[in-house]
This record gives C-alpha cells, structure tokens and sequence, in this order.
C-alpha cells in the first residue's frame, strides 16, 4: 500500500470534534460501560488506547462483528 501524502504530513494533528460529536460519543460510551450490547444495531465495546507520548487515555464507542465461528 503506498500513500500519496506529502513529507511530512503523515500524523499532523487533526481539527477538534464538535461538541455535538463529543456529546454523542460520550453518551455511546456511557451507555456501552453501563448496559453493554449495541451501537446503531451493532454489537459495541468501548476501545481505549493510551496515547504514547503524553499517557493519556482514550476511550472510544466502536462496532464489531463476531467472525464466522461466533465469537
């Protein structure tokens, strides 16, 4: 796989989330550690990284989908 980026570009900060988005996220995420199960009619899990150069956690809502043996 080859990228067409520009030098220097790869891992450039991103624009901020909208509070809206940042609301919605933090619900999904609320919602999944208390109760469990779906997002959008999706199983959901809560995914948390730890950034590596400041430490600090991450949480964020994702979907996934159980493979062709069930789990």
């Amino acid at each position: 796989m080859t990228f067409s980026t520009p030098n220097g570009t790869r891992g450039g900060r991103q624009p901020k989330n909208s509070a809206l988005y940042r609301w919605f996220q933090n619900r999904q995420i609320n919602k999944l550690r208390r109760k469990g199960g779906k997002v959008l009619g999706q199983s959901g899990l809560v995914l948390t990284t730890v950034c590596s150069k400041t430490g600090q956690a991450r949480a964020t809502p994702v979907m996934w989908f159980p493979g062709e043996d069930g789990s």
